[in-house]
């Protein structure tokens, strides 16, 4: 709802549905869905009243008519300006021209997702994507489910449920959405031992934790935030050791999960994939919608004796992906495979190597077109970052434009360009609006220069 007046609700004076309905007679709808969202903006107004509070402010018809077009317009092309090249919210890793290109497969026909067309028998949708998965990774065996907190569900639930699972307790990590670690735990049946301290665990705590009950030892990548001075931590080679010597697989979980060294592309290192099954892990988890640049989805790779255990519990139905994710991650994986100079037709990497020279030239083009006057218009140096979890602490040089606007406070200037068609994202800080260059392709600086000049 809106902010509100000070103008008491006078339920008698409210419309009927129909009413409303007939002022919105131009918009292309459902009769259905129309009705029900007339009847719920109704039934607000009435708890409203109940309470005591003021109406909402506006009229009642033109907030009828905002919802429906928000409805009508849903999901829209957004410009990412930010300066965070992975961004959760506006869907993470943005698909390449080869991903989209791919897609023509599946257009107006049928693929042979679960059939041999060898021998006309029933297939295996996860056939498309093993050997891709076995050369990048590594790993003996590897298979896509929906995203990575599916994989890390669907491997603690069939490698330890009911059993006992030991951690750190500085791995205990929670990510964007409340998705914690302990509570995943949970879900997958298994029992959670955390062990150590916020900061320092040892070797030791793992194995005074260990009972005839402990099925995994799980070890999670806190690539979300980062504990500095006084820390110990436990490699995961002590890791592997520790496994062998008492018989128990030490499953990680890598969250973005890279596969090419990005200090290259001038972040901190994250542990390599390969890396990681080369340690001697047996089981790694790890996402597709983040450094791989793909869609959304996760990866469970490993050891093919566990990945057949895997492969084979009844939950993996419920979190396989579907012909499309098969399809898109297909075309990432390649591009990695094709070895780093192609690493350019990926939008995350085109982003990460684009110069500061470049995105500076890019402002002073912009900043030249534009010919608002109640804008005062400055090209900054700004920093950007991964996102999504990447590299945290890390934050990338990078350029923008920064300006006030005579009329409009940055709050106000905000909201108008997330109502301009493309919506155009920023960042507000100390009352400047910022645009950062570092994730905005340069097809779209046209229509930054529109929405400007209309402001």
């Amino acid at each position: 709802m809106n902010k509100t007046s000070t103008k008491p609700i006078n339920l008698s004076n409210l419309p009927s549905v129909d009413a409303l309905l007939q002022t919105v007679a131009d918009i292309a709808l459902p009769h259905n869905l129309k009705k029900n969202e007339a009847r719920t903006l109704l039934d607000e107004i009435r708890v409203i009243a109940v309470k005591g509070k003021s109406a909402p402010k506006g009229n009642l018809e033109i907030n009828y008519r905002k919802r429906l077009l928000k409805i009508t317009h849903s999901l829209r092309k957004v410009i990412n300006g930010t300066g965070v090249i992975i961004h959760t919210n506006l869907g993470r890793s943005p698909l390449s021209a080869q991903m989209l290109n791919a897609m023509a497969e599946l257009k107006d026909g049928y693929v042979n997702l679960e059939l041999d067309l060898e021998d006309g028998r029933r297939g295996n949708r996860h056939d498309h994507l093993r050997p891709w998965i076995q050369a990048i990774s590594a790993a003996e065996d590897g298979i896509l489910v929906n995203n990575n907190a599916a994989a890390v569900l669907l491997a603690l639930n069939t490698l330890a449920d009911r059993k006992e699972v030991v951690i750190s307790r500085g791995q205990l990590v929670e990510i964007g959405g409340s998705f914690r670690i302990p509570e995943i735990l949970r879900k997958a049946g298994s029992k959670l031992v955390e062990v150590g301290t916020t900061n320092r665990t040892h070797p030791k705590d793992y194995e005074d934790a260990i009972t005839p009950r402990t099925k995994l030892l799980l070890w999670v990548h806190t690539s979300n935030y980062k504990i500095s001075g006084f820390t110990k931590e436990v490699s995961l080679q002590d890791m592997v050791l520790l496994g062998q010597k008492y018989g128990i697989p030490v499953m990680a979980d890598l969250g973005s999960g890279a596969l090419v060294p990005i200090d290259e592309f001038g972040l901190q290192r994250e542990p390599l994939v390969s890396e990681v099954i080369g340690a001697g892990v047996d089981i790694v988890t790890f996402s597709v919608d983040k450094l791989l640049g793909g869609p959304q989805g996760g990866v469970i790779a490993g050891s093919q004796v566990l990945m057949r255990k895997i492969e084979k519990n009844n939950l993996l139905r419920a979190l396989r992906p579907d012909k499309t994710q098969i399809l898109l991650t297909l075309q990432a994986l390649k591009a990695f495979s094709e070895g780093q100079d192609n690493l350019n037709d990926i939008p995350i990497y085109r982003d990460l190597l684009t110069s500061v020279e470049t995105l500076r030239e890019r402002a002073e083009k912009l900043v030249q077109k534009i010919k608002n006057t109640n804008l005062n218009l400055t090209v900054l140096n700004t920093e950007a970052q991964v996102g999504s979890g990447a590299s945290p602490s890390e934050k990338m040089a990078s350029v923008g434009i920064g300006f006030r606007h005579a009329k409009m406070k940055a709050a106000r200037i905000s909201s108008c360009l997330r109502a301009n068609d493309p919506a155009i994202m920023g960042r507000i800080t100390e009352a400047v609006f910022y645009i950062d260059l570092k994730a905005v392709r340069e097809v779209e600086d046209d229509f930054i220069i529109q929405a400007l000049n209309k402001l």
